[in-house]
């Protein structure tokens, strides 16, 4: 009986298949490769994107389990951008595959050999990478995958030469890699990269050690050990490839120390704060595109860290978010962050380390001058919460310090911080543009039932020179790159108001003014203190000047009126205090009070040159303190419902 016409179709072309396969198979193994090079470089080169060229010999052996395939001369190119020298340059390489476990999606390699390969890896100043196939400066977009490698039994690279230029980084290494099994002999590990030279014109050093390579299990995590020197930092962690050779599965547990933590952009691309000596352990596990760094503990300075990090590296711009925590904050210890210079400062940052205490400097500033690295705060994204429980702040007593940093495409927000004292609170937020050419910076700082008696100096029998509780608010806002350049460009408003409270003697000595000559019209007769029935301090602050509008000090005898403004930029103090009685007394002298010199060695004096005539209060004085009502609604309009402030607003409205 004869078969199906289709039937009979299907077994011919079955039969024919199999015979051009076969044909193929003995073309393929008779073959002279060396006619195939010219089609093997065009399509690797199609698919690299790189000029691909074989100088030498073709040799390939196909009649095998682990076919075979020798190339000689290989010559790999770089972009059109990277035209000066090749990527690669391999004398020669033998690369040996097994078929089977091809047939369940694995490709493991039995042997692979690189003799003399030399290798070139360069990313520009634009962010052009020669190792990756993104060309382009670098943006939003989502970035390429970490490579993954075939597993490989047995790697031998003969005198291999690695060559690093990373201008980003300032990154500028030659080093060599070896890789045999009979290495393992005589050293911890039969694989070795070894590089050194220079970032940011700094020292440094890396090695990178891994396992042997004999009967490795793709399902086998393998291990390796990381040392990297660069500057003052020092950097070791042990680790596994979850999965070999996938660089996009890891897991490390890293030990990193140094006298910065902003260095460490250099390594990570990460914009760390500025700190003090760091010393810190984490264990990092990477995801393909994400990083999550838990178990982070150590010090910075002389303040304890921990908690966790999670990095989204799926866009070219990294995103950081997380939580910090801290049992014992020194409150120094954030100085750095905010623009002062760290205790010890970071050799990748250009500058030394000091072998013993900086002497004392004649021009230092209140307000710091380092200057904000807008590259980087514009390279990543950040949303971080960060906590301490006890805080270390000298004299001054502190209960909590909390922020929530954000950093969206170059926008820098710390949006609330609050510092807690035991009675008492400061907090805000601070927004920083850094976008444009130069940042724009917008401060909003409260201060909340402060109670002043609470700060007081470091001797054991201090005692304030004020006491009440007292309630404040600063508006800044202004440009530059530091914190100096903000105050001196400032405009805004600062007004505090102390509803009620008194002036101690205390004030007297700390200014070195004699009670009884200099704050007479304040303090009645021999007493120490004086009940305050409202203060008010206003400044309106206008290219970088503080000037003192609206300064008014209510007492039963005496009303206290301060002038003059505070220029941010010199950081100059040029101010007059002057107190008025409100019934005629013989027995004082109405002197003014001058507080001149900088903001950080203040000079408090009597300037007898300004003795004011005996009388009564002007008639201007109401006139004077009337703006007191805008200034409580800057503040709190529940303020004006204090009695003894809205006395005083009252008598300002009678110009009593």
């Amino acid at each position: 009986m004869r078969l199906p016409t289709w039937r009979a179709a299907l077994k011919w072309i079955a039969l024919g298949i199999a015979g051009l396969f076969v044909l193929i198979l003995l073309v393929l193994a008779f073959a002279d490769w060396n006619r195939l090079k010219g089609p093997v470089e065009r399509v690797a080169s199609a698919k690299s994107g790189r000029t691909v060229k074989i100088d030498g010999p073709l040799d390939v052996h196909l009649w095998s389990l682990t076919p075979r395939a020798s190339i000689e001369g290989l010559v790999i190119g770089n972009p059109p951008w990277e035209a000066d020298r090749p990527m690669a340059r391999i004398d020669r390489l033998n690369v040996q595959i097994k078929l089977l476990p091809l047939f369940i999606g694995d490709i493991i390699l039995p042997r692979v050999e690189l003799v003399e390969p030399e290798v070139y890896l360069h990313r520009d100043a634009q962010g052009r990478a020669n190792w990756t196939f993104e060309n382009t400066k670098p943006s939003n977009a989502p970035a390429g995958k970490p490579p993954k490698l075939p597993v490989i039994r047995d790697f031998l690279i003969d005198d291999g030469q690695l060559t690093v230029r990373d201008e980003l980084l300032k990154l500028k290494v030659d080093g060599t890699v070896q890789a045999h099994e009979s290495i393992a002999e005589k050293e911890k590990f039969a694989f070795n990269i070894k590089g050194k030279g220079t970032i940011n014109e700094q020292p440094f050093n890396m090695s990178v050690g891994g396992g042997p390579l004999v009967n490795l299990d793709p399902d086998e995590p393998y291990p390796f050990k990381l040392q990297v020197r660069a500057g003052d930092i020092r950097v070791e962690s042990d680790g596994t490839v979850k999965k070999p050779f996938d660089l996009g599965k890891l897991a490390l547990n890293v030990h990193a120390r140094g006298g910065d933590l902003a260095d460490l952009y250099y390594l990570t691309q990460l914009a760390l704060p500025n700190t003090p000596p760091f010393d810190v352990s984490a264990h990092v596990e990477r995801d393909v595109k994400v990083i999550k760094v838990t178990k982070l503990a150590g010090k910075i300075g002389q303040s304890d860290i921990g908690g966790a990090l999670t990095v989204d590296a799926s866009r070219k711009r990294p995103a950081v978010t997380g939580d910090l925590h801290s049992r014992q904050l020194r409150l120094k210890d954030l100085a750095a962050s905010l623009g002062s210079e760290p205790e010890t400062a970071g050799s990748l940052q250009g500058k030394s380390q000091p072998s013993k205490p900086p002497a004392k400097n004649p021009n230092a500033r209140l307000f710091p001058t380092s200057h904000l690295q807008v590259d980087r705060v514009r390279a990543m994204d950040a949303d971080v919460r960060f906590e301490a429980r006890a805080i270390d702040a000298g004299s001054v007593p502190m209960k909590k310090v909390a922020f929530h940093v954000k950093l969206d495409d170059g926008v820098l927000a710390v949006s609330p911080f609050a510092l807690e004292l035991p009675q008492g609170q400061l907090s805000g937020t601070a927004r920083i543009d850094a976008t444009g050419k130069i940042p724009q910076t917008r401060l909003d700082i409260r201060v909340k039932d402060l109670q002043l008696d609470q700060l007081k100096g470091k001797k054991p029998d201090a005692q304030p020179p004020l006491a009440g509780v007292i309630q404040g608010r600063a508006v800044i806002e202004g440009q530059g790159d530091s914190v100096h350049d903000l105050m001196a460009d400032a405009d805004g408003r600062v007004s505090f108001i102390l509803p009620s409270g008194q002036v101690n003697a205390a004030l007297a000595e700390l200014t070195g003014i004699n009670v009884a000559r200099g704050l007479g019209l304040l303090l009645k007769g021999s007493d120490d203190q004086a009940p305050i029935r409202c203060g008010v301090a206003q400044f309106e602050v206008k290219d970088g000047k503080m000037r003192a509008d609206n300064v008014v000090f209510d007492t039963k005898d005496v009303r206290i009126q301060g002038r003059g403004e505070i220029r941010l930029g010199p950081e100059e103090l040029d101010l007059s205090i002057k107190g008025e009685p409100k019934k005629l007394r013989l027995a004082r002298l109405r002197t003014p009070v001058e507080v001149n010199g900088h903001l950080l060695d203040p000079s408090i004096g009597v300037d007898v040159g300004k003795v004011a005539t005996q009388g009564a209060v002007a008639a201007a004085i109401g006139a004077v303190i009337t703006p007191i009502a805008a200034v409580v609604a800057f503040i709190d309009p529940g303020l004006a419902k204090d009695e003894n402030c809205a006395a005083l607003l009252d008598n300002a409205e009678s110009g009593s």
